[in-house]
């Protein structure tokens, strides 16, 4: 990832320095925003959540990998699930993935996107661009990243196939995934709404790390890429089954 390289690819976005005090800002900004997420979730919603305790006990680096509903369910999802293991150690708060139209419009949100630790992709620009190189290099580092394998929202509720360039990002770093399945987040912040509504019911469950050992012998080519994505997407869709079993008790 040479500097030349990253601004060919990305010349409007420059990683920050991650340094002592940008740190203290992070997990500050990042427990606002939780306090925010948790009035939003808990009080003003009905939310429950199944696994949580899969978080508190495995240990970095990973892929947290759930299904992608809306704009914002990462920060629904995150906010709660890493608070506090994130607020003891930095490293615990997941790097999230924003497409960069979206988040970074103006200075003040490029900030706080910044803060709350987001490494802006392009629409458009592949599995290889820099932010995406910048993806595996969190991991190889140790780090927890969040990524939607269907790699972009499902307008219908329904769970898509998954993209290569999840399996990419893991074959290359070498980490397991944590899966995870939620409904109802798409009813607080539908499709284009930017207001999040209340009163509606949210169900999100964590299931046990997914190890990927088999493929790591394999190629580095799209197949196995594919494949590797592929059983995550499994994963999901069991989570799905299972919710739904719970649910019915």
């Amino acid at each position: 990832m040479a500097e030349k390289e990253k601004n060919k690819i990305v010349d409007h976005w420059n990683a920050p320095k991650e340094g002592f005090c940008f740190r203290v800002m992070s997990k500050f900004v990042t427990f606002l925003t939780s306090l925010f997420i948790w009035i939003w979730m808990y009080i003003l919603n009905s939310t429950k959540f199944y696994g949580k305790e899969i978080i508190r006990r495995e240990k970095a680096p990973y892929v947290f990998a759930s299904n992608h509903a809306t704009m914002f369910d990462s920060g629904f999802i995150d906010c709660i699930v890493f608070l506090t293991k994130g607020m003891l150690s930095y490293k615990f708060l997941p790097y999230h993935t924003p497409e960069y139209g979206n988040f970074y419009k103006n200075w003040f949100l490029s900030l706080y996107m910044n803060f709350v630790k987001c490494i802006p992709l392009e629409r458009g620009k592949g599995i290889d661009q820099f932010a995406q190189k910048l993806v595996t290099k969190k991991l190889q580092e140790g780090s927890i990243v969040h990524i939607f394998p269907e790699g972009t929202r499902s307008r219908s509720g329904d769970l898509l196939p998954g993209k290569v360039g999840i399996g990419k990002r893991i074959y290359e770093s070498k980490v397991k995934a944590i899966p995870c399945y939620h409904e109802g987040i798409r009813d607080i912040l539908p499709v284009g709404k930017s207001m999040p509504r209340i009163g509606k019911k949210v169900r999100v469950i964590i299931g046990e790390p997914i190890f990927f050992d088999e493929f790591f012998d394999m190629p580095n080519v799209p197949d196995t890429w594919k494949q590797i994505s592929q059983k995550i997407m499994d994963e999901i869709n069991k989570l799905k089954r299972e919710l739904h079993e719970r649910e019915k008790r």
